[in-house]
């Protein structure tokens, strides 16, 4: 009984704090674009550089621009986008089922000792494999998302970027959360879920690290090495060219004391190989940061960055309440991924260039809507524990359904009125955007009284 009442309550703490944590985002992001002076900034929609179409006259400025018919690509859509993606949850869908299959098959042939242990090795193998199975195919829905978009031929930037998200946001749900919620729904096996999720925090943290960091600081090193080994060679090279050409003066030194001088002009516009002001001075040779830096690969852009926040944000909301460890671990990972990033500026990737933005877009909206999933979620996990059984045993299963969903409805109103009510932008923000437009409108009185007054005046001076 004190298990189902501690389990209630940490659901309701759990919906509690992702609401309260939105709704701080929200103003938080507010007060930055603020400062930043990016709250009021209006997105202009320029054409993407990638774009393509046909030359269309275009009524509103009478230019011929792109054009690509939407109809087309509604059709790439229905025939080819759709389909691709069905396919490609459907694989993962079946590995993950397959795999964890294997783990219950696995744990059976251990309990009638069929299987050797060896030190957990076994009942940990396919857990690991696993968590390497859903790594390699973010991998692979990523590269196909953005295949696929890219084909889709958006003009704004804005609608692209809206389309990426929402293909690669649901590839993620089933690739990350398929596997917890099958062992939650269907095995019921807990110990097993919580080893699940450490497993794959370890494997996707690590994997991360390795194909993020550690291969491209290899790949740059290596390729700086090599340049540095050719640069060697060619050193080596000028030096010989260099006493070649030596050689070749004191030759032509001593031909011109023998007073052969029209045959030592012929030979010396003939045969001198190179100045001596071209050969560099490898001494002082050394490349510059920019040089460094234009040999190092791009910052990529932030979709998976959102991404790995918003599906640990879901493992946070979605399992906390059958593995409280969950928020712990997702802090351990950030703090470990914030040192990560900053690795990557300093010492792999190109430096780039700042974007200005107001918000972060979708990825508000999408947290919203986990947070009402996540209701459910939790209100269907109280229900497969048994909790409102043994709590109210006489009620009946009918009664106990229609419990559910009222609680459920009742938690997603309560969460929309404490959204609906308070201000995204805070008071102070609000205030001080007031006063700059009550300047603005100031100035902008000020100065068609300026210019009245002078074309009164000239008015006057004209008449007189």
């Amino acid at each position: 009984e004190i298990d189902d009442k501690l389990f209630i309550i940490n659901s309701l703490l759990n919906i509690i704090w992702a609401t309260g944590f939105l709704i701080y985002w929200r103003r938080r992001q507010a007060e930055l674009a603020y400062k930043w002076n990016t709250l009021d900034m209006e997105e202009l929609e320029e054409t993407r550089p990638t774009y393509k179409g046909i030359l269309h006259r275009s009524p509103v400025t009478n230019k011929y621009e792109p054009y690509y018919p939407p109809w087309k690509r509604l059709v790439f859509r229905l025939f080819v986008t759709i389909p691709m993606l069905i396919i490609n949850l459907v694989l993962v869908s079946f590995f993950i089922v397959i795999i964890i299959r294997l783990q219950s098959w696995i744990d059976q042939q251990l309990k009638i000792g069929r299987l050797p242990s060896l030190m957990s090795l076994t009942e940990l193998l396919p857990k690991i494999l696993l968590a390497l199975v859903t790594t390699i195919f973010d991998d692979v829905y990523k590269s196909v998302c953005r295949w696929l978009t890219d084909r889709e031929n958006y003009r704004e930037q804005r609608v692209h970027d809206n389309q990426m998200i929402a293909k690669m946001f649901a590839c993620a749900c089933v690739n990350s959360y398929l596997s917890v919620f099958y062992i939650a729904f269907f095995t019921h096996k807990y110990i097993r879920l919580a080893d699940q999720l450490i497993t794959i925090f370890v494997i996707k943290q690590f994997w991360g690290h390795v194909k993020e960091a550690i291969i491209p600081y290899i790949v740059s090193n290596t390729r700086l090495s090599v340049l540095i080994q050719l640069s060697k060679k060619e050193q080596i090279r000028y030096a010989e060219r260099k006493d070649l050409n030596n050689k070749l003066k004191i030759i032509l030194e001593q031909w011109n004391n023998s007073k052969q001088i029209k045959t030592i002009n012929n030979i010396s516009t003939t045969y001198s190989f190179i100045s001596h002001d071209s050969i560099p001075n490898f001494e002082t040779l050394s490349l510059s940061q920019a040089e460094i830096e234009c040999l190092q690969p791009k910052w990529p852009d932030l979709y998976e960055d959102y991404l790995e926040i918003v599906i640990q944000f879901g493992y946070i909301i979605f399992l906390s309440t059958l593995f409280p460890l969950a928020a712990f671990f997702s802090l351990l990972s950030n703090i470990i991924e914030i040192r990560a990033d900053a690795f990557k500026l300093c010492m792999i990737c190109q430096r780039p260039f700042s974007q200005r933005v107001k918000d972060i877009g979708h990825w508000q909206k999408i947290m919203e809507y986990m947070v009402i999933a996540a209701i459910i979620v939790n209100c269907i996990f109280c229900s497969i524990r048994g909790v409102f059984r043994r709590m109210l045993p006489d009620l009946p299963f009918a009664a106990e359904i229609f419990l559910l969903v009222c609680i459920e409805h009742l938690l997603i109103i309560i969460c929309k009125i404490i959204r609906s009510s308070i201000e995204n932008i805070p008071y102070w923000v609000r205030i001080e955007k007031a006063k700059m437009e009550y300047r603005r409108r100031e100035a902008l009185t000020k100065l068609e009284g300026n210019a009245l007054h002078i074309k009164e005046n000239h008015t006057q001076a004209n008449t007189i």
